[in-house]
């Protein structure tokens, strides 16, 4: 009961911080994009640039093809729809990671600063790009006559479910990041597997069942399947593998602030 009390806390701390966790998130999405020629108009293209890529050596040259529950025959727009949310977990995980080093000088300095909220401002970031990537997949279906049904909205549950993992996950890194600078090196690795660990270029559909169950305890295996189901296919929404999702990103959301609760108190003097 404890641990839950000091979870609770934890997160009464985050709402009385919610203005400057705005404000934070507003100024560096615009340092993000800064001098940059193209601004906003990457977190366009960058997915399209994957696409592409994968779209090439999967669907021209090794001649993949989606499931017929997808009601296409579009390998792009297969892609597609799993690497918009791929992006936005793997660019939340990888530059939360190093938040905390990279922002030292505000937490030494500082004092009270609430460094739980550097993360959550790193998902916010990257979550208004993906809002973008939403919007410019939702255009591309409509380009291809791809009919957009009330199951679309359904897109929103999973991305709120892998926001609450990816916050809790990265609760862990960074804290841990703070004390041992190798998890940045190991977490580009992680990534890595875990992106052919996830079905965004194949069909889970070829994999063998007794081998299935074990890519099924991925989180992000769900939230592809479930991007996919609502904008393409004909929706069976699995529901027990949404609850698998709900579960497991709460239980993560869970332990990542009691691990960041207990690390805490020695960043400034590690830093």
């Amino acid at each position: 009961m404890k641990s839950v009390s000091i979870f609770i806390e934890f997160l009464k701390e985050l709402y009385r911080n919610r203005y400057m966790i705005k404000m934070m998130a507003v100024r560096n999405l615009k340092a993000r994009y800064v001098g940059s020629l193209f601004g906003f108009l990457w977190a366009v293209i960058n997915p399209l640039a994957q696409v592409a890529i994968y779209g090439i050596i999967f669907g021209v040259f090794f001649k993949s093809k989606p499931d017929p529950i997808y009601n296409t025959d579009s390998f792009f727009l297969y892609l597609i729809c799993g690497i918009i949310p791929w992006q936005f977990f793997t660019q939340t995980i990888t530059q939360s990671t190093n938040v905390i080093v990279a922002n030292s000088n505000l937490i030494k300095k500082s004092v009270g600063f609430h460094s739980e909220i550097l993360p959550v401002i790193t998902l916010l970031t990257n979550l208004f790009n993906h809002l973008i990537g939403v919007g410019l997949m939702l255009l591309i279906l409509i380009v291809f006559n791809v009919k957009i049904t009330f199951y679309f909205f359904l897109i929103f549950i999973y991305m709120f479910l892998i926001s609450v993992f990816s916050v809790g996950f990265s609760w862990i890194l960074s804290s841990v990041n703070v004390y041992l600078r190798d998890v940045q090196q190991v977490v580009g690795l992680l990534m890595l597997g875990w992106f052919f660990f996830t079905p965004i270029f194949y069909s889970p559909s070829i994999i063998p069942e007794t081998v299935l169950w074990i890519l099924k305890l991925n989180p992000m295996f769900h939230v592809v399947v479930g991007y996919r189901y609502a904008l393409l296919g004909e929706m069976m929404l699995p529901w027990k593998d949404l609850a698998y999702l709900a579960g497991i990103s709460f239980v993560i959301l869970g332990v990542g602030g009691l691990f960041f609760r207990k690390l805490k108190p020695s960043f400034a003097e590690v830093l």
